[in-house]
């Protein structure tokens, strides 16, 4: 059985949704938008996040071929070292919207290596966090 891992019955909040497109990156937090997610029709998520940081590591692909990622050091105990990502506000059960999802369809993509965001609605992750906000028709 095949499920689709963004599916959700919940409504976006778009009140949590970022307004200021001035932020800029602290604290080694990176958020790409425009150019930076528009300048090559063919990437995905992981390509525009890959050229913004290149420190980024994608060790493997897991069984279902979702990248096995690492924004920070890998786990001591035998896990999963992936980041949390959430789409819209949905949290994801694996990294795969990150190739399934081309760059230019989103609007903003903020990732957080420590895992925390000042962000309301979002879990803190000591993996680290990727939030996709993808673009809308108004």
């Amino acid at each position: 059985m095949f499920t689709l891992a963004c599916a959700t019955n919940h409504t976006f909040d778009r009140s949590t949704e970022p307004g200021d497109t001035r932020q800029t990156a602290t604290a080694g937090n990176v958020v790409l938008t425009g150019d930076q997610l528009s300048a090559n029709i063919g990437w995905t998520v992981l390509d525009a996040i890959r050229r913004a940081m290149p420190q980024l590591r994608v060790s493997d692909w897991s069984r279902n071929h979702c990248p096995v990622l690492q924004l920070r050091g890998r786990d001591s105990v035998d896990g999963s070292s992936d980041p949390d990502v959430y789409v819209d506000g949905t949290r994801t059960v694996d990294t795969c919207p990150l190739v399934t999802i081309q760059a230019m369809e989103a609007s903003r993509i903020e990732v957080y290596p420590l895992g925390v965001t000042s962000r309301p609605g979002y879990s803190s992750t000591g993996h680290g966090l990727i939030l996709i906000f993808l673009q809308r028709a108004d």
